[in-house]
């Protein structure tokens, strides 16, 4: 494949870890990815499969978390439900505002257990998280932590995590 940027080099492939900042979660790492690079002028190309399966295991890894969820963490499930922040304060019966400060680094409110536990459920129903109620009484107990998914890999079967930490 000859590069799309500069015309001139021939694209080499490798499988790397990349860092998934797009997610909008810090530290998100997926494992074994092609990533295509220019010899000539470095465009890398990087190619994600299944797309709509790894938000999906992101997704299940967040609801299952026994940590409370972190701002970034909130995002993504808003986002996963492909709400607006205005839809979810509508779902949640809470006013918009609320929603942006559970989002927010500027003037950040901690989201309160009852709302946590409502969106990991909406999420859980709608994505049909598996064995969330086995657990259910465990999630968002202990105090924020940020929960690093370090490791992600796609296999045939779909996407699955590899290994995960509390930093």
């Amino acid at each position: 494949m000859i590069c799309p940027d500069c015309r001139q080099g021939v694209m080499t492939e490798n499988r790397e870890a990349i860092r998934y900042s797009e997610s909008g979660l810090p530290n998100l790492v997926l494992k074994d990815v092609s990533v295509r690079k220019c010899p000539e002028c470095g465009h890398r190309l990087v190619s994600i499969p299944d797309l709509a399966g790894l938000h999906r295991c992101i997704a299940v890894n967040l609801v299952n978390k026994p940590e409370r969820l972190m701002r970034p963490e909130i995002t993504f499930l808003r986002k996963s439900l492909g709400w607006s922040k205005a839809d979810c304060a509508r779902k949640l019966h809470v006013r918009p505002e609320q929603v942006s400060r559970w989002e927010s680094n500027v003037s950040p409110v901690p989201m309160q257990v009852q709302n946590e536990l409502l969106l990991r459920a909406l999420v859980a129903l709608g994505q049909q998280v598996e064995n969330y109620q086995d657990h259910l009484e465990e999630i968002a107990t202990v105090e924020p932590a940020q929960s690093r998914i370090v490791a992600m890999r796609h296999v045939r079967k779909g996407w699955e995590t590899l290994l995960k930490e509390v930093a």
